[in-house]
């Protein structure tokens, strides 16, 4: 029950909004839009954030900072014990949101930060595999950032963007995606995709 009333509340608050979003400035909308979601922190299961555990974070800030467009909310080093060697261990992990800071983060942790001594692991390209993820990104702007992502030289390409078509979700109509895939500098395989209708 209180599920349903949650629901219902925070439509209650989109519906509001939506019919006095149309008189506000753009900048008073957004600052309507960030204070309704607020309240879905009330919500009883939320899915917060993916962390990638990364070689070097700083070629992922420039995928997933410069180019897509994250912003980054957190940014801090921490100092532990190595569980090996006895050595003290930096580690550096940020936080970057899409469009809320609360929901859909993606964090990037990079062990041994600024080591140069590290050996990283091999880089595992499997696509569609058992234990791979794929992160899906939905951009507006996906033909100007790709053309951007095709120029880094440890992103692979798998396919560029193309018009396809999946079952909406009652089953009766279509829903329209562009969509393009790659391996980000350590592997993981992002779907960038722009909704078309």
């Amino acid at each position: 029950m209180k599920q349903y009333f949650t629901y219902f509340y925070v439509l209650s608050i989109f519906l509001t909004l939506s019919t006095s979003i149309a008189a506000q400035s753009k900048t008073e909308a957004k600052e309507s839009i960030e204070s309704a979601l607020e309240d879905i922190g009330e919500l009883p299961l939320v899915f917060r954030r993916t962390t990638l555990i990364v070689r070097d974070i700083e070629k992922s800030l420039a995928l997933y900072k410069d180019i897509i467009g994250m912003e980054v909310i957190y940014d801090n080093t921490m100092k532990r014990p190595h569980t090996d060697d006895g050595r003290e261990q930096t580690l550096r992990l940020v936080f970057l949101k899409a469009t809320h800071s609360f929901y859909g983060v993606l964090g990037l942790l990079e062990f041994d930060y600024q080591n140069a001594e590290k050996t990283p692991s091999p880089i595992r390209k499997t696509g569609f595999a058992e234990q791979n993820i794929v992160l899906l990104i939905n951009s507006v702007n996906l033909e100007t950032q790709f053309e951007q992502i095709k120029q880094l030289s440890d992103v692979e390409i798998i396919s560029e963007p193309k018009l396809t078509q999946y079952p909406s979700y009652d089953g009766k109509s279509k829903i329209k995606v562009m969509v393009s895939k790659f391996y980000d500098p350590d592997g993981f395989m992002i779907e960038f995709n722009k909704l078309v209708d």
